[in-house]
């Protein structure tokens, strides 16, 4: 075990947020791009779910790669795909064949989602663990806010392709980090036996990635959710959406810093029972301004601050509790709990797709759900406590 330096991680966590940033980069070049190349904005979303979905699945091909070919080799390949899919969107003449590439992208960005946790786990202590993973998940935390920014910067000097050629640089950048990963030997002996269906046999695992993955895919379902309800129901314009994110941002890092120091001192059983009642809180923040349609943005800010700071507490310990398994199970179990992440997200924000036309009040509800369901899954929380408190008849 070591204790890496913020040097050491802020290039792995580069490596996890490029594929964050391929999402979010060209977003306001959309309207654009559907207009380049003659083709409706449904399926210029479609490059967008297209790149989701191939994600999603390839953390379960990554996992079984890395396991058998190492780490170092398993980030190369990721990277390869990524900087040839990205140089292929930017020279891209029709829809069809950039959303064949963004596929590509999508399945090259899972690598390092995969390989990344599972470094910093193997090399680092429980509490050092925690501190490393809070750096990567605060590099992924703030892209969504920084990378439209920067995509509408873009746009003034230059058009959507050159987004893609951005990704592929920063690829290419982030090379000689990868091939400074040190001994690149496969994760466990061939003797040994590792497979999904092992990994499944373990309870605590399958309870660990499902509560983590409940509480990571409330956020995307209100992520994916708010510009409709900032539009429809509290009847504003963009700029709220983007505060929204700043200060969603700025309560996750907040929750990641202090993550850390807490979890060393409090342990990680308490950070994430703490850090599920802020988000609890918060959905009930949030369900109360729908039941009693206060259509107040800074109320709404308010509520979402507090739900991210909740995740920055409770996820990274999560993860580390989660990544807890045998050595030669690891990179499986991270490919599968980034699996279940994206699933679970991309469930939630397709149930809240049916429910945004009745406003704020059922997709709180939903988030309300996703994390009662999360809190009954951790060993160390009473059932009955989670119901009362979800009622609000008591103060949290």
């Amino acid at each position: 075990m070591q204790k890496l330096s913020p040097l050491q991680i802020v290039p792995l966590a580069a490596l996890t947020a490029i594929g964050m940033l391929a999402i979010d980069l060209y977003l306001p070049a959309l309207p654009y791009l559907a207009e380049e190349l003659h083709t409706g904005l449904p399926t210029i979303q479609g490059t967008i779910s297209v790149y989701m979905i191939a994600l999603a699945l390839s953390q379960l091909v990554w996992g079984a790669i890395a396991d058998k070919l190492g780490m170092r080799v398993t980030l190369l390949a990721g990277i390869a795909f990524e900087i040839a899919a990205s140089i292929a969107c930017a020279l891209a003449s029709d829809i069809t064949l950039l959303i064949v590439f963004r596929a590509i992208q999508g399945i090259g960005g899972g690598a390092a989602t995969v390989v990344v946790p599972v470094l910093l786990r193997r090399r680092c202590s429980d509490t050092d663990a925690v501190r490393a993973l809070s750096w990567v998940a605060m590099a992924e935390s703030a892209i969504p806010a920084a990378a439209p920014v920067l995509g509408t910067l873009i746009l003034l000097r230059a058009d959507w392709r050159f987004c893609f050629w951005i990704i592929a640089v920063l690829a290419v950048l982030l090379i000689p980090f990868v091939l400074k990963i040190g001994d690149d030997e496969p994760l466990h002996h061939q003797d040994e036996p590792a497979n999904y269906l092992l990994l499944l046999r373990h309870p605590d695992f399958l309870r660990n990635a499902t509560f983590y993955g409940l509480s990571f895919g409330a956020l995307v379902t209100f992520v994916a959710s708010a510009p409709h309800l900032i539009h429809q129901w509290l009847q504003q314009g963009p700029t709220i959406f983007v505060v929204m994110q700043i200060c969603g941002v700025s309560g996750f890092m907040l929750g990641a810093m202090r993550g850390g120091p807490l979890v060393q001192h409090y342990g990680a059983d308490r950070i994430m029972r703490i850090g599920g009642w802020m988000q609890l809180l918060a959905t009930l923040a949030l369900a109360l301004l729908g039941a009693m349609a206060f259509r107040h943005a800074p109320a709404m800010i308010i509520a979402w601050a507090v739900f991210c700071a909740g995740l920055g507490l409770r996820g990274p310990a999560a993860m580390t509790r989660t990544l807890s398994v045998p050595p030669a199970l690891t990179s499986l179990a991270s490919g599968f709990l980034m699996f279940m992440a994206l699933v679970l997200s991309g469930i939630g924000t397709q149930i809240a797709g049916f429910l945004l036309p009745y406003g704020m009040l059922p997709v709180a509800l939903l988030m309300m759900a996703m994390i009662i369901v999360s809190l009954l899954l951790q060993k160390d929380v009473p059932p009955a406590l989670v119901a009362t408190a979800a009622l609000g008849h008591i103060d949290i």
